[in-house]
């Protein structure tokens, strides 16, 4: 071998070792921003889906304090649904669906489909970043569908509470729910929560609740499920 070569070999061998370096360095940081879009796309739709759920739940309201809470949200989701990322994540155009519902508040099966859309991209989410070595993320669908159940049962039973006396219609959907929700676990406080619809609003012959009593008696035990949801992530 001459003494050129001699030269140029560990020159070569240099440069590889840092194509390389700088190939895999790339390929690092991109895999991290990617996480990090997703991460991020996930606590906005965490936001998104606690802003459709309350939006739901005062959907049936016409009391003055519910109305405004009722508007302040719909501000609130037209500014979470702006620059949803859906086309550059590879996920579905679900803000498109908003400004029909946002006229039409009352539509409690609208919410129901476009919240069953949105916990179909959170379970997206949660395969593609458990994939990426986020391990804290497994579970998170579960944990945002038992927690629909609840909040569902949250909007049936403020519209239940319109009636002199529960609607045959309603009473079997939160009956079907109250039973899911207690075969899943038997939480005190839950218990409790279910034992008081069953007793003021589903079986008795003359409902004791208001809209309005209904929506504060569920929402505290949903509000602290969904920072429960949002910590274990950290």
């Amino acid at each position: 071998m001459s003494d050129t070569a001699l030269i140029l070999l560990p020159i070569l061998v240099l440069l590889l070792v840092l194509g390389y370096w700088l190939s895999h360095r790339a390929e690092h940081r991109q895999l991290k921003a990617s996480k990090q879009a997703d991460t991020e796309i996930v606590q906005r739709c965490l936001d998104l889906l606690q802003a459709l759920q309350r939006h739901r739940g005062l959907g049936a309201q016409l009391d003055a304090d519910s109305v405004a809470q009722r508007n302040a949200l719909a501000q609130q989701l037209d500014e979470l649904w702006l620059n949803w990322p859906g086309a550059s994540l590879l996920l579905p155009p679900l803000q498109q669906h908003w400004p029909q519902l946002r006229r039409k508040p009352a539509d409690f099966d609208a919410h129901c489909r476009l919240i069953e859309a949105l916990l179909e991209v959170i379970e997206l989410l949660e395969d593609r970043l458990y994939r990426q070595d986020h391990f804290r993320i497994r579970g998170l669908g579960e944990a945002c569908r038992s927690l629909e159940d609840l909040a569902r049962l949250r909007g049936l039973a403020t519209r239940a509470a319109n009636y002199e006396r529960c609607p045959p219609g309603l009473q079997m959907q939160l009956r079907f729910l109250c039973n899911r929700l207690l075969d899943q676990e038997q939480d005190p406080p839950l218990l409790a929560l279910i034992e008081r619809l069953q007793s003021d609003l589903i079986e008795p012959a003359h409902v004791r609740l208001t809209p309005a009593e209904c929506f504060a008696l569920l929402t505290p035990l949903i509000e602290q499920r969904l920072l429960g949801i949002r910590l274990s992530l950290d």
